[in-house]
C-alpha cells in the first residue's frame, strides 16, 4: 500500500514516514497541498495522511481537488490536525475527508485507523468495479435488445398498421410488448385486424407474437377467414405457450365489397362499433386463445352491417386498468364514456375523418388527464380504424419476394362433398394450388376475388338454395348470412366440383374456371343484366353484386340452362415478363 503524507512540517513527515515504513508501507512526501496534487497525479497513492494548515494551499482545498479526480476510485483521506474544536473538526469531513488523527501522533491508533480504511478502500474499489461490470453488462444486453425488438417489428409489422385509416397508439412497460396489433388485406379485398394482449409484460409476453403473427399472415394471404385463423392461432398457441400463458384478442374482418364487418373476441374488453350517434359493443363470447383444445373451442364470428366512417375502437385492458394517484382505475364506464364524445361546436358539414382524430386524441387526452403521468402498471394499446372503403381498396396485400416462373401449361380439377364443405373453405387451397404450380405473379387480387364469388354462387344458390333478393334491405342482408350459418349446418348431401385449365400466352396465361354445383340450379333469364354491370357510382346494393364483379374481371362469363353451371376465362399477367 503506498500513502502519501503531506504536512510542511519536516519533522512531522520523517516520525510518519518512519512509522509507516516499519509496518510495511510505500511513503512518498509532499510540503503543501499543490504538491500534494502533483504527486498525487504523478505516484497514484492509495491513502492520504493530510495536514490541514499548510502555506500555499491548505488541505481544505486541496482535499476538495483530489476528491473530484478520484470519482471512479476511493482514495481515504486522514487529516492531520492538531485543532479541537468541533467546527474545524467537521469541516474536515464536509470537505471530503475521511477520518482526521489528532497531533501527537498515536502510533497503533494511526495504524488502525489506516487498517479500517484500507478494508473501506478494498470494498468500495470491488464494489465500483461490479458496478462497471453490470453497466457495461447492460449496455450489451440493451444492444442485444434492441436489435431483436428491431427484428421483431419486421416481423409483426409487415402489413399494413400504417395505412391513413388506421390510428395506432402503443406504450409498452418495457422494450417489448406483450400487447400485439396485426392488420393485413384480404386477397379479395378488405382488411383482417388483430388486437391482442399476451399474459405478463416484456420478452416473455412478447414471444407468443412469433408463432401469431405467422398464422395471421400467411393465412390472410392465402384468403382464409377469420374463422379459420382464429382455430388455427388457438391450436398453434396451445401447443407452444406455456401453462399459464394465454392470449386475449379480438380478430376482425372488414368486408369492403359487401360493407359487412366480422369478429371474433376472447377477451378484450373494450371493443365498440362506433356508428354515427350509435355505439355497438362488440361483446367477448369466448376464452382467450390458447387456453381451450381444439374439439370445444369455438371459432363462431359475429356479423354487422357497416357503412363508410363506421369506426371500430379497440383497446387493451392496459387503457381500463391505468390508475391515477389516488388508486382508482380508468374503467369501462369512463372509456365508453369517451366513444360518446363529439367536438363542440362542430358543424353538420364537418367531415367524418376530422371527427376520427377528434375521437382517438381525445381518449388519450382523457387517459392523460385521470393518470396524471402515474407510472405505467401495463402495457397501453388502443386502435381506432375506420371503415373507410376508399382507403381499403386502395391498399395492395403485401407481397414478398418469389422466384420467376415461366408460365405453362395446367390444368387440375377438384371435387368437394358436403361434409368436406362444411370443414373447408376451397378458395385459399386453389390459391395455394395456383402459386405452387405457376408461382406468386398468378395470385392477383382480382382472380382471389372472382374465385370467391364463384363458390359463394355454387353454396348459397346451389347447395343451400338461398334466395339473394332477401338482400335488398340492410335487415335482410343480415338476415342471408344467418340462414346461410344454420343451413350449411344443417347440410347433409351434395358437392361443388371445380375445374382450372391454365393456357399460357405471350404475357401470361388464360384460365379457364369451372364451377358446377349438384344443386337445383335456376332460371338464367330471370338474371337480370343490370346486375352484371359494375356502377361504383349507383347507390349501394345488397345484391347481384358478385356476378358483377365476376362478369367485370372475365374475359366470358357463360352458365348451362340449369345454371348449375358456371364457366369463366380469366386472363392473367406475367409479372415478370
Amino acid at each position: 500500500m503506498k500513502i502519501l503524507i503531506v504536512d510542511d512540517d519536516k519533522t512531522n513527515r520523517l516520525v510518519l514516514s518512519a512509522y509507516l515504513k516499519k509496518d510495511g508501507y510505500t511513503v512518498i512526501a509532499a510540503e503543501n497541498g499543490l504538491e500534494a496534487i502533483e504527486r498525487f497525479q504523478k505516484d497514484e497513492p492509495d491513502l492520504i495522511l493530510m495536514d490541514v494548515m499548510m502555506p500555499v494551499m491548505d488541505g481544505y482545498e486541496a482535499t476538495q481537488k483530489i476528491k473530484t479526480m478520484t470519482v471512479d476510485k476511493f482514495i481515504p483521506i486522514i487529516f492531520l490536525t492538531a485543532m479541537t474544536d468541533e467546527k474545524a473538526l467537521s469541516q474536515c469531513v464536509e470537505v471530503g475527508g475521511d477520518d482526521f488523527l489528532t497531533k501527537p501522533y498515536n502510533r497503533t491508533i494511526l495504524k488502525a485507523k489506516i487498517d479500517a480504511l484500507e478494508r473501506v478502500s478494498q470494498l468500495y474499489n470491488t464494489v465500483f468495479q461490479q458496478k462497471r461490470e453490470l453497466i457495461s453488462h447492460y449496455e450489451h444486453e440493451a444492444k442485444e435488445q434492441e436489435v431483436a425488438r428491431k427484428v421483431f417489428d419486421s416481423i409483426l409489422n409487415p402489413g399494413c398498421l400504417s395505412s391513413q385509416n388506421i390510428q395506432l397508439h402503443l406504450s409498452p412497460m418495457s422494450l417489448f410488448n406483450g400487447d400485439v396489433v396485426l392488420a393485413a388485406v384480404k386477397p379479395t379485398g378488405g382488411l383482417h385486424i388483430l388486437f391482442g394482449d399476451f399474459t405478463g409484460h416484456g420478452l416473455a409476453a412478447s414471444l407468443g407474437a412469433l408463432p401469431l403473427s405467422d398464422v395471421f399472415y400467411s393465412m390472410t394471404a392465402k384468403g382464409y377467414s377469420i374463422s379459420d385463423i382464429v382455430r388455427e392461432i388457438n391450436h398453434k398457441l396451445k401447443q407452444q405457450l406455456p401453462t399459464g400463458m394465454f392470449l386475449a384478442a379480438c380478430l376482425v374482418e372488414i368486408d369492403s365489397t359487401n360493407m359487412v364487418l366480422k369478429y371474433w373476441n376472447g377477451a378484450i374488453p373494450a371493443a365498440f362499433l362506433h356508428k354515427g350517434d350509435a355505439l355497438v359493443e362488440l361483446k367477448s363470447n369466448n376464452l382467450p386463445l390458447g387456453i381451450l383444445g381444439d374439439s370445444s373451442f369455438s371459432d363462431k364470428v359475429e356479423i354487422i352491417e357497416i357503412h363508410d366512417y363506421d369506426r371500430i375502437v379497440l383497446s387493451t385492458d392496459g387503457i381500463l386498468e391505468a390508475e391515477n394517484s389516488e388508486g382508482k382505475m380508468f374503467g369501462p364506464e369512463r372509456f365508453e364514456a369517451c366513444l360518446h364524445y363529439d367536438l363542440e361546436g362542430s358543424s353538420i358539414n364537418n367531415s367524418p375523418k376530422d371527427k376520427d382524430v377528434d375521437l382517438f386524441q381525445h381518449i388519450l387526452n382523457t387517459l392523460d388527464e385521470f393518470t396524471q403521468e402515474q407510472e405505467q402498471t401495463d402495457d397501453v394499446t388502443l386502435g381506432v380504424i375506420t371503415c373507410d372503403s376508399d382507403y381499403i381498396n386502395q391498399l395492395a396485400p403485401q407481397k414478398g419476394g418469389y422466384k420467376k416462373f415461366i408460365p405453362t401449361h395446367w390444368q387440375f380439377d377438384l371435387q368437394f362433398f358436403y361434409d368436406s364443405i362444411k370443414a373447408i373453405d376451397p378458395v385459399p387451397l386453389i390459391n395455394q394450388i395456383m402459386g405452387e404450380i405457376q408461382g406468386h405473379q398468378i395470385q392477383q387480387d382480382q382472380l382471389s376475388m372472382v374465385l370467391t364469388e364463384l363458390f359463394c354462387n355454387s353454396l348459397d344458390h346451389g347447395l343451400l338454395e338461398l334466395d339473394s333478393s332477401i338482400k335488398s334491405t340492410p335487415e335482410g342482408f343480415m338476415q342471408f348470412y344467418s340462414d346461410k350459418e344454420s343451413r350449411l349446418a344443417e347440410l347433409n348431401s351434395g358437392s361443388i366440383y371445380i375445374s382450372v385449365n391454365n393456357v399460357p400466352n405471350d404475357v401470361g396465361g388464360d384460365l379457364t374456371i369451372i364451377f358446377e354445383d349438384s344443386g337445383k340450379g335456376f332460371d338464367i333469364s330471370k338474371l337480370e343484366e343490370s346486375n352484371l354491370a359494375v356502377d361504383e357510382k349507383s347507390p349501394l346494393k345488397f345484391s347481384g353484386r358478385g356476378l358483377s364483379l365476376v362478369k367485370n374481371y372475365c374475359q366470358s362469363v357463360t352458365f348451362n340452362e340449369t345454371g348449375n353451371r358456371i364457366e369463366c376465362v380469366y386472363s392473367w399477367s406475367n409479372a415478370d415478363a
